[in-house]
């Protein structure tokens, strides 16, 4: 029967954000059905426009469904509600950011309403970092074992079998970068688009630890 020694080893890689990616959701109340979807649909294709002649391009813009109620505490005045969701995926933050306020004058009428809600935006590490990350996790999971054969008094020898246990991130402080006990993320329109003063800033950075079960034979 073979005997050995196994440990868990971490490496670490940072991941910096390269697109980022928000819901935005379009909603319109009136006291007639008929009346809530049909506004609703045009509000919905006049925000599509604008974002396009705002410079969104086709494929940054896809369809996010759509929602209607009837709150019972409306019913008298403006009962009825219909929403549009819209999902904007953009990689450079000015374009979207001019985008978003370019939708303002579209939102006048006090019973239409805008809502963004950042969503988790995607992070990416550089190339060769998971790799050394990897390796790291495996010298990692060597240095430990050594102390603990040393301790032993065995000789620690070859790895026997190596499991991956997955990876956990931390939190970035970004919008839409949630984690546990944390559902933040709702961002109000501004009233006036970044312009040319707009100050732009790297991509917020998170770490991303892998985690593996190592086991070494020892002697």
């Amino acid at each position: 029967m073979e005997t050995y020694i196994q440990v868990a080893g971490l490496g670490d890689l940072t991941e910096t954000i390269v697109e980022q990616r928000a819901a935005l959701t379009i909603t319109v109340k009136a006291s007639k059905t008929e009346v809530a979807l049909a506004e609703a649909t045009k509000l919905r294709n006049d925000a599509i426009r604008t974002l396009k002649e705002a410079g969104l391009t086709p494929d940054e813009i896809t369809e996010g469904g759509r929602d209607a109620w009837q709150p019972w505490y409306l019913k008298r005045s403006v009962g009825q509600e219909v929403a549009h969701r819209v999902l904007i995926a953009c990689k450079e933050t000015r374009r979207l950011y001019q985008a978003l306020d370019a939708l303002e004058p579209l939102f006048t009428n006090s019973r239409y309403t805008m809502g963004v809600d950042m969503q988790q935006p995607r992070f990416e590490a550089q190339d060769d970092a998971e790799a050394e990350a990897r390796m790291a996790a495996i010298r990692h999971a060597r240095s430990k074992a050594s102390i603990l054969a040393k301790e032993a008094g065995v000789t620690l020898g070859a790895v026997a079998q190596v499991e991956e246990l997955g990876s956990q991130a931390d939190n970035s402080g970004a919008y839409g970068d949630r984690n546990w006990g944390y559902a933040g993320g709702a961002v109000a329109l501004a009233s006036a688009g970044p312009g040319d003063d707009f100050e732009e800033l790297a991509g917020a950075r998170r770490t991303r630890t892998l985690r593996y079960r190592v086991r070494f034979l020892i002697g």
